[in-house]
């Protein structure tokens, strides 16, 4: 194979110029770039100036990265992300033909364990979330039933908004107690339908003034669209001082099954979840949970 002679910075601008003709964002290049020319000061300890890529070997990349995941003063992440940055670079070079070998094929990225984060409220929380929403129900019943069973949706039966919004009567078996629904991916799953939940759906259809084959219809539609379900959301999330998003109500869902000693594949199954890696993390304490032990065990 015939290699074309290029300088380590002449690679970084044809790497750019390749980036940009992927529409990459001008963000992601020039963190690609900088990522970069960190390596070329690496190596200037090593090479010549200036440096030739062909010159380069998988043993200066092997111990670039042993050095760089030495390094104390960068995170786990950002170790990865100089090293995600490398391996695209070298994967270009070698197909381009500016590399005779693939540089990075040999890098290695770093399992990060990642904190659980993810946002869920707890019972009290979603008491005063409805406990609002019985309020809205005094000044206008129409509208707050609209909003109890939109949560209603995502908090018992765990949907995604896209799936609560999209949810029809044809969806719902009301003699046998169950919900299908078409999660992601075209993928169906079976949700099953509590005594509870049945009868405040069954009360907004009998309730509410427009029909249509969708559960949840708003004044002006047939169909609730995401983004009014999220507008509904957030005007609860300014009012009661708790940030509610449909997310936050699915993963309250999952949250409570886990507490209740449901099995984790039961719970990937009632969710929709495509990993296990996903439900795991409802049994793996959140940071508020750990801050909130740590206040009582703190001298």
């Amino acid at each position: 194979m015939e290699i074309i002679s290029v300088t380590f910075s002449q690679s970084i601008n044809e790497f750019k110029n390749y980036l940009i003709e992927l529409n990459r964002s001008m963000n992601t290049i020039k963190s690609y770039v900088q990522d970069l020319q960190f390596l070329e000061n690496w190596l200037y300890s090593r090479h010549s100036d200036p440096i030739m890529v062909e010159a380069i070997t998988k043993t200066d990349i092997k111990d670039f990265e042993r050095d760089l995941k030495a390094t104390s003063s960068f995170s786990p992440a950002t170790v990865n992300r100089k090293l995600v940055s490398v391996k695209k670079w070298a994967d270009y070079l070698f197909e381009s033909k500016f590399s005779p070998v693939n540089l990075g094929q040999e890098i290695s990225i770093l399992k990060v364990q990642k904190q659980n984060t993810i946002r869920w409220l707890t019972r009290q929380e979603v008491g005063r979330l409805l406990h609002a929403v019985q309020l809205t129900k005094h000044k206008n019943f129409q509208k707050g039933l609209l909003h109890e069973t939109l949560i209603i949706l995502l908090v018992n039966l765990g949907l995604r908004i896209e799936e609560a919004c999209s949810l029809t009567k044809n969806s719902i078996s009301f003699r046998n107690n169950l919900v299908n629904v078409l999660g992601k991916g075209s993928k169906h799953r079976v949700v099953p339908l509590t005594e509870k939940t049945k009868a405040h759906i069954l009360l907004w259809l009998e309730n509410r003034e427009k029909d249509s084959d969708y559960i949840l219809v708003s004044s002006k539609s047939s169909q609730l669209s995401t983004r009014a379900a999220q507008h509904i959301l957030k005007k609860y999330s300014t009012q009661i001082g708790i940030e509610i998003t449909p997310h936050s109500l699915r993963h309250t869902y999952c949250k409570q099954l886990a507490d209740s000693g449901v099995g984790l594949q039961s719970i990937a199954d009632l969710a929709g979840h495509s990993s296990m890696d996903t439900t795991r993390i409802y049994v793996t304490p959140s940071i508020k949970e750990l801050q909130n032990a740590l206040k009582k065990t703190e001298f």
